[in-house]
């Protein structure tokens, strides 16, 4: 009996002070502090550099967004992301807010600045040991040319991408309809697609494929995409948001269609009221669907 006694003594301490280790471990490794980088190298050309923010107390379950900034595809900088990653960061989420290379009438177009995005996950992976942070299921995010790009990497990549937050983004390049409408009254413009489609577009004429390969209602997969688009926007029209809504819905695919009523290109997100709407829409998507 006495045997038993110390057997079951001994048993039970050891349970104790595994369990106890076992705590001790996993505090530890969730006693992570906040830790921000700025201007990380990710790539090999002067605009490969990104911000990255991430939370405190993270782990290999912490969502984790890739920010890309607006521009038209030409022009902008990872700056304009900034309000976007420390709203993510006050709510525990991670992000890479990044720069990419711009659109010309070279060698530059959508499959070369998809190819920086590909590279800014390629680099988070490979750091996520070291980071305590995921290797997989990124959430992407833009807003107007990044959310373009956000959209199409989100559909075309073989990477498991968890969802998809789309600000005001370009969604079907082949619209006669707002590609004659740049033609007429906004020729640079006009010339941006062109520089970033990689392919001449004839006003009043018909765009050829590579119109159709550049737009992401052409590539749509059933990722969850939450997209916030202004009714009254003179940039990219609303009809660019409808047509991806129209076919997410045709395939019966997960999203969230967001309208701003009377709101330009802008999404009002320099109105209080509507950009803590916008973000708290933003952050309650991510929770849910970029675990």
């Amino acid at each position: 009996m006495q045997i038993r006694h110390y057997m079951k003594q001994f048993f039970c301490t050891t349970i104790f002070l595994l369990l106890g280790i076992l705590s001790f471990s996993q505090n530890k490794q969730n006693d992570l502090p906040e830790k921000r980088w700025m201007n990380v190298a990710y790539g090999s050309f002067p605009s490969s550099i990104m911000d990255i923010a991430l939370p405190a107390n993270r782990d290999e379950h912490t969502p984790f967004v890739i920010i890309i900034h607006a521009g038209g595809w030409v022009l902008g900088d990872k700056i304009w992301g900034a309000r976007t990653q420390d709203t993510l960061l006050a709510h525990g989420i991670a992000s890479a807010n990044m720069n990419y290379r711009f659109a010309d009438d070279g060698q530059v177009h959508w499959q070369q600045m998809l190819e920086d995005v590909d590279s800014v996950l390629d680099y988070c992976i490979s750091h996520a040991d070291e980071w305590h942070t995921r290797k997989n299921n990124f959430i992407m995010n833009g807003e107007s040319a990044g959310a373009h790009l956000a959209l199409l990497y989100g559909y075309t990549t073989p990477k498991k991408i968890a969802a998809i937050v789309s600000e005001c983004g370009p969604t079907n390049l082949t619209d006669t309809a707002v590609l004659n409408y740049y033609a007429k009254n906004d020729t640079a413009l006009l010339h941006d697609v062109k520089k970033m489609v990689g392919a001449d577009y004839p006003p009043g004429g018909s765009p050829g494929p590579e119109y159709a390969a550049a737009s992401p209602v052409f590539h749509v997969k059933n990722l969850p995409t939450l997209f916030f688009h202004g009714t009254s926007d003179q940039l990219v029209p609303y009809t660019q948001a409808t047509d991806l809504e129209n076919e997410l819905k045709r395939k019966g695919y997960i999203y969230k269609f967001v309208p701003m009523p009377g709101a330009n290109h802008d999404l009002g997100l320099n109105v209080l009221e509507s950009r803590t709407f916008i973000y708290r829409e933003f952050v309650e998507w991510v929770w849910k669907y970029g675990k």
